[in-house]
């Protein structure tokens, strides 16, 4: 399997589920506000680093993506706005590990919301079941 193939495998399950998880407000108030939850996949810090710094969205944004082939232009411009919101979000009193604040927070509420409608974007232009379910369901 070339390095391509690989990469886009791995790569794109991992942006389209993360996309999902900042849409997903049910399970990001039911995850983290769970005193017993233990795993810390399931808190604000983790959801935004899962998608800037796993996915490699920090430093050239989508622009690295699209030339590498594992993101067409079309989806990069249906996550645009929601990429933008997410990017400038900050915590209530910059305490980003106060998980209740934040789902408290209308600004968060917004990010919710812009990864809602990139979601609806993005699933008007990609036809793999697979990637839908990933983008779409929990």
């Amino acid at each position: 399997m070339t390095d391509y193939v690989e990469l886009r495998k791995n790569w794109r399950p991992k942006w389209l589920g993360s996309i999902q998880e900042f849409a997903d407000i049910d399970t990001q108030r039911a995850k983290w506000l769970d005193p017993s939850n233990t795993n810390p996949h399931w808190s604000f810090v983790e959801i935004m680093c899962c998608y800037f710094d796993d996915i490699g969205l920090t430093d050239l944004g989508y622009s690295g993506w699209i030339e590498h082939g594992l993101i067409s232009s079309a989806e990069a411009a249906a996550v645009a706005d929601f990429h933008s919101i997410a990017n400038a979000y900050n915590s209530p009193g910059g305490d980003d590990y106060d998980n209740a604040a934040i789902l408290g927070d209308p600004r968060w509420l917004h990010v919710v919301e812009a990864a809602k409608e990139a979601q609806a974007r993005l699933a008007e232009l990609i036809a793999d079941a697979d990637e839908r379910r990933l983008l779409l369901n929990p």
